[in-house]
C-alpha cells in the first residue's frame, strides 16, 4: 500500500520534523526513502519508508540501512500503526558481523518468503 498523506504526516510527527539520515529539519521538501530500495524488491509502503531530504536520499542511493539506522527506525516504529516490513526485521536480526553480501542474501530470502506468504493467503 503506497504512503498516504496521513502516513506522511504521522512519519513527520514521529521523526520530529527531521530528516531520518542527517537529523536536519525537512519541512515541505521531504522525500520518501525506501530503507530496502525498490530497485532490490523493497515495497512502497509506510513499513519500509522514512522521510528524508532529497540530497540525503540521493546520497544513500541503493544501499541497505546500517545497523544504527535500523535501530533508530525500530525505535521510531515501536507501537506505531505504520509498522515494520518483515524483511527489515530479518535484516536487523542478521545484524552485526554479517558482511554486505550476507545481508543482501538475507533480505532477498526474506522478501521471497514474504511474497510467498502473501500469495498463499490469496489462494
Amino acid at each position: 500500500m503506497p504512503v498516504t498523506p496521513d502516513d506522511a504526516r504521522l512519519m513527520d510527527v514521529q521523526q520530529g520534523g527531521r530528516c531520518f539520515f542527517c537529523d536536519g529539519p525537512v519541512g515541505a521538501k521531504s522525500t520518501f526513502d525506501h530503507l530496502i530500495p525498490q530497485a532490490y524488491g523493497g515495497i512502497d509502503d509506510p513499513a519500509n519508508v522514512v522521510l528524508a531530504h532529497r540530497r540525503c536520499n540521493q546520497r544513500k542511493e541503493d544501499r541497505l540501512p546500517t545497523d544504527e539506522e535500523l535501530d533508530r527506525f525500530f525505535a521510531l516504529r515501536r507501537s506505531s500503526r505504520l509498522g515494520v516490513w518483515p524483511p527489515l526485521r530479518v535484516l536487523r536480526d542478521e545484524g552485526e558481523g554479517a558482511d554486505e553480501e550476507e545481508r543482501w542474501i538475507a533480505v532477498a530470502q526474506a522478501i521471497s518468503q514474504t511474497i510467498a506468504q502473501q500469495i498463499a493467503r490469496q489462494r
